[in-house]
């Protein structure tokens, strides 16, 4: 058995008496009820203050005064009196702060002759410390003053002349004490009337007696009779002759209860049977038994060892003398109590093992204040002095919050002038160039814009050319100029000449070039047709292209060879101006792509980025980006909002862009931490390919907004369904001392499940009366199953065995039944959900002119057809649990052919999801109530609302979207239609009235069709007139 046991005082049969003192927890006074052994005359007694040293090795004895008389009772005040019932009816009082603390006071009490018999009770009001109550053996009872010098005092009138065995003070109000007597009378007083406010009468003899220490009408009682040692839970607003509960545990007399002053779910008790129980109010059963030193005794013997021993003969005496007749918990110390027993032995103990064996943890290792965090950077948090439950956003990253807030208000803006902006608070010169070339892009003329932005002003250059003129002193050469470039002799000019009668160019030509005369040859050339001009143009490029490098471009654009001029011009910003320039539009981004090889191979990573962007290719301009962020590091989140700008913004340009599956993992990461710091729409914008995100997201607090910004379509479930069965039960293996504990005679188990069934009527009525008082909690299926060992289902067939799309079913393992779950929304039901029927054919009529169904027999069985499915099960499974009413019209109420035919027609239900930016569209006949309605949510949007208000303006929108809906699908007629729009008309002119008028007369005659969108405008209606009506 568990070990509770913390310290022990021995050789002291005493009353006890916790510190109430919080600096002095471990406190506790000792009044001696016997002389200890000295001697028949000795009549003394002795008032011991101990350290019990919970935290250390052993009790520590401060302080021991002598007294006159043995102590009856004992009892410490929170004011710092401590007092002593004497056994000659006087009180001792003393003060903590003379008996500890050297301040010069007097060890000797102050005695104050009260009582003319032994008090046998003494308690201090928790409420007014400066008030004590006593009782003596001859049925006194008296109350004192000790504010007052000296104090006053003030009798109760008799209620019986048989000893007073507790008093107790009620918990919750200062004037009600409660008196137990030992002939079974427990009456209850009212000091301001000075007259009992009600008496319980018991047959058995009333040893104790206690409050529950939060409940100011909940009493119990114990019996200490052998005959029936029972306690007694009493609820004084409900009866003062039947108990509310009763508990059966301990086979003798009851000589001490207390409840615990930290749960009120726990109760001690000790008994004559040696048993200490632990109870738990809440099952009304017991937890466990507080250990004692007499287990030992209870362990089986070799009896040839004990034979002819004295304790064959004194056994159970030894055993008697360790019972505890006192219990007590502590005022401070949580889970901690004291005992007194018969051997003369004071225990402290530990319950705290204990007490969690009923299932629970105690109240006292319950937390008083808390905090949760939940998806979305969402903070749930409690508190002791707020009963409110707070929910707010904590925010970890708030530069990184503002940064994405900056960047989606900026989505308003025109991209170029977004770009534009970007680029001017660019600090890297890599950054600035990246926006520069990003705002190029998105200009209506970006290929002129992109040569201009290399450097290449076509203004600036035309004014060059036509201002230049040579530094050195020359003439105008243009009148001398000379298309030949050195004279040419008269054989040659012959040559030429006659090549031109005859019309051949080619040798024409061909003389111009070994005479050097190139201008001529050109001329010639363009006479003697294209194949000629083409080598001739390719014959004068070779010969004075390196001469001239400007007749490269020139070859490179007439002879459409621009893929040459990349891989052989060294300038890359040239060569994209002359792309840019001369590059049709088709071959214009693969010339930007291998510019962009070209210069990636030679280590221009950063300039290889912009050809790539001029491209418009995400995959390769985003690699230099990728790298950027990660020489930043992974952990700088700002510099990952910094690459997904970059990127969103160029993709803006080019929509069908696919991300690789390393850049969508940095935007699943981005999309995470943005919906930490609570921007859960903003984080639904940037996740791609995390469907656990996507899902979170998607049923989160702002699941409309989220799923709008991730298409309009729910994402998939993103986990799998697993059968799991229940483990087979394993037999539990008993060991051979508890097969011998199983075979003895006085087991404290053997009494905890000897309930009659009068008790066990009582139990269930306290529970009951108990969940009155306190919240009712719902769980998941699963977590109300009870683990008992599985059984076979055996099925009945079904005519449907198909689940609706979406739903599986599943088998709890704690219990090993079916239950079913739905992918997409997360719902769990213990019962089978159908799928939508198809319209059947109506019955064929039988021979004898009379239907075949059998619905049609139970009704006719039933004469006027209101047949209850709660009555008939037959019905219960053809209709469902429809009630005894029929709000149905006389066609179609249950039991009737044509209510099987309606059943049979019942459409799929509609989604109540209200999205703005998808609302269907309606005839012209229904537009009318559709704008009207609309107009009605968006005027209640804006006022101040409440949590309640907006459940229920969210019932308003689903019920307005299915409403739309069954309107579009010509389900709603134009009649019902014009009511919805009366009723919205009326809320405009502040026609409560009317508006309350037509809602009734709507859903009287409609609810039998139209419930599923009436319910959800009915509130709508509801809580516009709350809020019109409030202005």
């Amino acid at each position: 058995m568990l070990s509770t046991k913390i310290t022990e005082i021995n050789d002291k049969a005493c009353n006890v008496a916790w510190s109430p003192l919080k600096s002095c927890p471990d406190l506790i006074a000792l009044g001696t009820k016997d002389s200890g052994g000295v001697g028949f005359e000795d009549y003394g007694g002795e008032l011991d203050l101990y350290n019990l040293n919970l935290g250390g090795s052993a009790p520590i004895l401060l302080k021991t005064v002598k007294t006159a008389n043995r102590f009856g009772s004992l009892a410490w005040s929170d004011i710092g009196f401590i007092v002593g019932g004497m056994t000659d009816g006087n009180l001792c009082l003393w003060k903590y702060n003379d008996l500890l603390l050297d301040n010069g006071g007097s060890d000797q009490p102050t005695n104050l002759k009260v009582h003319n018999a032994e008090i046998k009770s003494l308690e201090f009001h928790p409420l007014a410390p400066h008030k004590l109550a006593s009782g003596s053996s001859d049925g006194q009872v008296v109350i004192l003053d000790l504010s007052q010098s000296p104090p006053t005092t003030e009798i109760l009138p008799p209620s019986s002349n048989v000893e007073v065995t507790k008093i107790a003070w009620n918990t919750q109000v200062e004037h009600i004490i409660a008196v137990a007597h030992a002939d079974g009378l427990v009456c209850v007083w009212d000091l301001k009337q000075m007259k009992p406010w009600c008496q319980l009468r018991s047959p058995e003899s009333i040893s104790d007696i206690e409050w529950n220490p939060t409940r100011g009408l909940h009493l119990v009682t114990a019996s200490s009779d052998d005959r029936n040692p029972i306690i007694k839970l009493w609820d004084l607003r409900s009866s003062t002759s039947m108990p509310l509960a009763t508990l059966s545990g301990h086979s003798q007399g009851i000589l001490s209860i207390d409840w615990c002053p930290h749960d009120e779910s726990l109760l001690l008790s000790a008994g004559k049977d040696n048993r200490t129980i632990l109870w738990d109010l809440f099952t009304l059963k017991p937890i466990a038994d507080v250990p004692n030193d007499s287990e030992t005794l209870n362990q089986p013997v070799d009896q040839t060892l004990v034979e002819n021993s004295a304790s064959t003969i004194y056994g159970s005496a030894a055993v008697a003398q360790q019972k505890r007749y006192h219990v007590q918990w502590s005022p401070l110390k949580r889970g901690v109590l004291v005992t007194c027993s018969l051997d003369r032995k004071v225990q402290a103990h530990s319950v705290n093992g204990l007490v969690t064996k009923c299932g629970r943890p105690p109240k006292w290792l319950k937390p008083r204040s808390g905090v949760t965090c939940g998806f979305g950077g969402s903070v749930i948090s409690f508190g002791i002095t707020d009963k409110r439950v707070k929910i707010y956003t904590a925010v970890e990253q708030p530069n990184l919050l503002q940064a994405s807030q900056v960047f989606e208000e900026s989505k308003s803006m025109a991209t170029t002038d977004y770009c534009s902006q970007a680029a001017a608070k660019s600090v890297l010169p890599s950054d600035k160039n990246i926006w520069s070339f990003m705002n190029v892009i998105f200009q209506a003329n970006a290929r002129s814009e992109l040569v201009q932005h290399l450097g290449f002003s076509p203004d600036a250059i035309q004014r060059a050319a036509t201002d230049f003129s040579e530094k050195d002193d020359v003439t105008d050469g243009v009148s001398q100029m000379s298309l030949n470039e050195k004279p040419m002799s008269a054989g040659a000019e012959k040559a030429i000449q006659d090549a031109l009668v005859v019309g051949n160019f080619e040798a024409a030509v061909e003389c111009c070039f070994r005479t050097g005369n190139l201008a001529d040859a050109l001329i010639l050339a363009s006479c003697g047709g294209a194949d000629l001009w083409q080598k001739t143009q390719e014959r004068y490029f070779a010969s004075e292209g390196l001469n001239k490098p400007f007749l490269g471009i020139v070859n490179a654009v007439i002879s459409d060879k621009l893929e040459i001029l990349v891989e052989k011009n060294n300038n890359w910003q040239e060569t994209l101006a002359i792309i840019s320039t001369y590059a049709k539009s088709e071959e214009f981004p693969n010339l930007c792509i291998k510019l962009g090889e070209k210069l990636e191979a030679n280590g221009d990573n950063r300039n290889a980025s912009l050809c790539y962007m001029c491209s418009l290719n995400l995959e390769k301009a985003v690699k230099y980006w990728k790298k950027q962020f990660d020489m930043m590091g992974p952990s700088n989140l700002l510099a990952l909002h910094d690459f997904c700008r970059k990127v969103s913004v160029f993709m803006r340009a080019n929509p069908n862009a696919v991300l690789e599956p390393e850049i969508a993992a940095l935007f699943d990461q981005y999309a995470q931490t943005l919906a930490e710091q609570g921007l859960l729409v903003t984080a639904a914008e940037y996740v791609k390919t995390s469907s656990e995100l996507k899902d979170r997201l998607y049923r989160s607090r702002e699941s409309p907004g989220c799923l709008a910004a991730m298409g309009g379509k729910p994402p998939d479930f993103p986990f799998s369904m697993a059968n799991v069965n229940k483990a087979p039960a394993t037999k539990p293996k008993v060991s051979h001392q508890q097969q011998q504990r199983g075979n003895g005679q006085n087991q404290p188990q053997s009494t905890y499940g000897q309930q009659t069934s009068r008790h066990k009527g009582q139990q269930q009525s306290y529970n009951q009366h108990r969940q009155q008082q306190g919240t009712q909690s719902t769980s998941h299926p699963v977590q109300n199953a009870t683990q008992t060992a599985p059984v076979e289902q055996r099925s009945a067939p079904s005519s449907n065995d198909e689940l609706p799309l979406g739903w599986v079913s599943l088998q709890d393992p704690a219990s090993a039944q079916t239950y079913y779950a739905n992918t997409t929304t997360g719902q769990t039901t213990w019962e089978k959900p159908q799928a939508p029927r198809q319209a059947a054919p109506a019955p064929k009529p039988a021979a004898n002119g009379t239907s075949a169904s059998n619905p049609s027999k139970l009704a006719s069985k039933y004469g006027d057809g209101f047949v209850s499915s709660a009555s008939h099960p037959a019905l219960a499974e053809q209709y469902g649990n429809v009630g005894t009413s029929n709000p149905y019209t006389n066609a179609a109420r249950p039991g009737t052919a044509a209510a099987v035919v309606l059943q049979n027609t019942t459409k799929a239900p509609v989604s109540g999801t209200f999205d703005p930016n998808a609302i269907p569209d309606v005839s012209a006949d229904h537009q009318s109530t559709k704008d009207g309605l609309l107009e009605l949510i968006t005027a209640i949007q804006g006022m101040q609302l409440s949590p309640g208000d907006k459940k229920q303006l969210s019932d308003g929108q689903k019920g307005v979207a299915i409403f739309l809906k069954r309107t579009a699908r010509g389900e709603v007629s134009a009649e019902i239609s014009t009511q919805v729009l009366s009723m919205v008309d009326a809320l405009r002119s502040s026609d409560f009235a009317k508006t309350a008028a037509t809602q009734t007369a709507l859903i009287s005659s409609e609810w039998r069709n139209h419930k599923d969108w009436l319910k959800g405008i009915k509130n709508l209606i509801q809580l516009a007139t709350k809020k019109l009506q409030g202005r």
